[in-house]
Protein backbone atom coordinates (compact mmCIF):
# COMPACT_ATOMS: atom_id res chain seq x y z
CA UNK A 1 0.00 0.00 0.00
CA UNK A 2 0.80 3.70 -0.96
CA UNK A 3 2.30 5.86 1.97
CA UNK A 4 0.79 8.69 3.48
CA UNK A 5 3.51 10.80 2.07
CA UNK A 6 2.85 9.19 -1.29
CA UNK A 7 -0.59 9.60 -1.52
CA UNK A 8 -0.65 13.18 0.12
CA UNK A 9 2.12 14.13 -3.16
CA UNK A 10 -0.89 12.13 -5.23
CA UNK A 11 -3.62 14.64 -4.21
CA UNK A 12 -1.66 17.52 -4.52
CA UNK A 13 -1.27 18.42 -1.30
CA UNK A 14 1.53 18.98 1.30
CA UNK A 15 2.92 15.94 3.20
CA UNK A 16 3.43 15.87 6.74
CA UNK A 17 6.62 16.85 7.77
CA UNK A 18 9.24 14.91 9.75
CA UNK A 19 8.68 17.38 12.28
CA UNK A 20 5.01 16.49 12.64
CA UNK A 21 5.88 12.58 12.45
CA UNK A 22 8.84 12.84 15.04
CA UNK A 23 7.76 9.96 17.34
CA UNK A 24 7.72 8.15 14.07
CA UNK A 25 11.58 8.50 14.07
CA UNK A 26 12.63 4.89 16.12
CA UNK A 27 10.49 3.25 13.62
CA UNK A 28 11.80 4.72 10.11
CA UNK A 29 8.38 5.53 9.22
CA UNK A 30 9.17 9.39 9.38
CA UNK A 31 9.69 9.72 4.87
CA UNK A 32 7.18 6.90 4.59
CA UNK A 33 4.64 6.27 6.92
CA UNK A 34 1.75 3.52 6.59
CA UNK A 35 -1.31 5.23 5.21
CA UNK A 36 -3.52 4.38 8.34
CA UNK A 37 -1.02 6.21 10.91
CA UNK A 38 -0.63 9.09 8.44
CA UNK A 39 -4.09 9.47 8.54
CA UNK A 40 -4.59 9.31 12.30
CA UNK A 41 -1.67 11.66 12.88
CA UNK A 42 -3.50 13.94 10.19
CA UNK A 43 -7.07 14.03 11.83
CA UNK A 44 -4.64 15.09 14.87
CA UNK A 45 -2.77 17.88 14.12
CA UNK A 46 -5.91 19.19 11.15
CA UNK A 47 -9.08 17.81 12.45
CA UNK A 48 -9.69 19.40 15.68
CA UNK A 49 -7.78 16.93 17.48
CA UNK A 50 -8.87 14.01 15.50
CA UNK A 51 -12.73 14.82 15.53
CA UNK A 52 -12.23 15.21 12.19
CA UNK A 53 -10.49 13.77 8.94
CA UNK A 54 -7.64 15.36 7.79
CA UNK A 55 -7.30 16.70 4.12
CA UNK A 56 -5.54 12.94 2.68
CA UNK A 57 -8.49 10.54 4.47
CA UNK A 58 -11.16 12.93 3.69
CA UNK A 59 -10.63 13.13 0.59
CA UNK A 60 -10.30 8.77 0.16
CA UNK A 61 -13.47 8.82 2.05
CA UNK A 62 -15.26 10.84 -0.14
CA UNK A 63 -13.86 9.53 -2.94
CA UNK A 64 -15.45 6.06 -2.00
CA UNK A 65 -18.58 6.67 -1.10
CA UNK A 66 -18.95 9.16 -4.28
CA UNK A 67 -17.60 5.69 -6.19
CA UNK A 68 -20.04 3.90 -4.65
CA UNK A 69 -23.05 5.75 -5.28
CA UNK A 70 -21.94 6.08 -8.84
CA UNK A 71 -21.50 2.19 -9.32
CA UNK A 72 -25.11 1.34 -7.43
CA UNK A 73 -27.14 0.41 -10.80
CA UNK A 74 -30.39 0.50 -8.16
CA UNK A 75 -29.54 3.20 -6.53
CA UNK A 76 -31.16 6.74 -6.88
CA UNK A 77 -27.88 8.35 -9.32
CA UNK A 78 -28.28 5.61 -11.87
CA UNK A 79 -31.90 5.55 -11.99
CA UNK A 80 -32.46 9.59 -11.98
CA UNK A 81 -29.51 11.23 -13.24
CA UNK A 82 -31.10 14.09 -14.42
CA UNK A 83 -32.78 15.14 -10.59
CA UNK A 84 -31.92 18.41 -9.22
CA UNK A 85 -32.10 19.09 -5.78
CA UNK A 86 -35.25 21.91 -4.52
CA UNK A 87 -35.62 24.32 -1.91
CA UNK A 88 -38.83 25.19 -0.28
CA UNK A 89 -36.91 29.16 -0.08
CA UNK A 90 -35.51 29.26 -3.10
CA UNK A 91 -32.29 31.47 -3.18
CA UNK A 92 -28.91 31.18 -3.87
CA UNK A 93 -28.83 27.76 -4.74
CA UNK A 94 -29.33 24.23 -2.95
CA UNK A 95 -26.48 24.31 -0.30
CA UNK A 96 -25.28 21.12 2.35
CA UNK A 97 -26.98 23.61 5.28
CA UNK A 98 -30.17 23.28 3.13
CA UNK A 99 -29.93 19.04 2.74
CA UNK A 100 -28.94 19.19 6.97
CA UNK A 101 -31.64 21.50 7.68
CA UNK A 102 -34.54 19.06 5.67
CA UNK A 103 -32.85 16.11 7.32
CA UNK A 104 -33.47 17.46 10.81
CA UNK A 105 -29.91 17.63 11.66
CA UNK A 106 -28.60 20.83 10.97
CA UNK A 107 -25.47 22.25 13.58
CA UNK A 108 -28.30 24.76 14.96
CA UNK A 109 -30.95 21.85 15.83
CA UNK A 110 -29.29 18.33 15.93
CA UNK A 111 -27.28 19.27 19.65
CA UNK A 112 -30.75 19.74 20.82
CA UNK A 113 -31.83 16.60 20.26
CA UNK A 114 -31.47 13.38 21.81
CA UNK A 115 -31.42 9.90 20.24
CA UNK A 116 -33.93 7.61 21.40
CA UNK A 117 -32.83 4.06 21.74
CA UNK A 118 -35.86 2.49 22.41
Amino acid sequence: MASGQSVAKAMGLTPLTKDELAELKPYGFQQSTPLWYYALKEAQLYGNGGQHLGPVAGRIVAEVLIGLLQSDPNGFLANSPSWQPTLQNPGSGFRMTDFLTYAGVDPATRHSQQPSFA
